[in-house]
């Protein structure tokens, strides 16, 4: 089953109610945890960390006893300095405290193709 669209209408979705408790795995992209808006509504700061906090329990519920979560956070960087913001690590950390669950690996994705960040630093 793969649900498409704001998380908070997914989790409302009756068939997913149904599969409670029987969930494996479930891979999510959430919005990065930027430090400025975005024009489609994105979470800053604290409040994107009490956000993905409150998702926790919610996508636990669904997971069977050996179920996993993977949940791609991306890099945001501090305003006015080339300085990585640590707002996806303590959101990370809030959703794994927030659900009871254990962090077993960190991937970090490598592109050679892409551009060093942030970019107004590098470039």
């Amino acid at each position: 089953m793969m649900l498409v669209g704001k998380i908070e209408g997914a989790l409302r979705d009756p068939a997913l109610s149904r599969r409670k408790g029987k969930i494996d795995l479930i891979f999510t992209s959430p919005p990065f945890p930027l430090v400025r808006k975005k024009k489609y509504g994105n979470e800053t700061g604290k409040s994107y960390i009490e956000w993905l906090e409150r998702l926790a329990p919610k996508l636990c519920e669904l997971l069977t006893p050996n179920g996993s979560i993977v949940i791609e956070v991306g890099n945001s960087w501090e305003p006015g300095v080339p300085v990585m913001s640590t707002l996806g690590l303590e959101a990370l950390l809030a959703f794994k405290k927030a659900g009871g669950l254990h962090l077993s690996q960190q991937v970090i994705c490598h592109n050679p193709a892409r551009l060093p960040s942030p970019a107004q630093w590098v470039t």
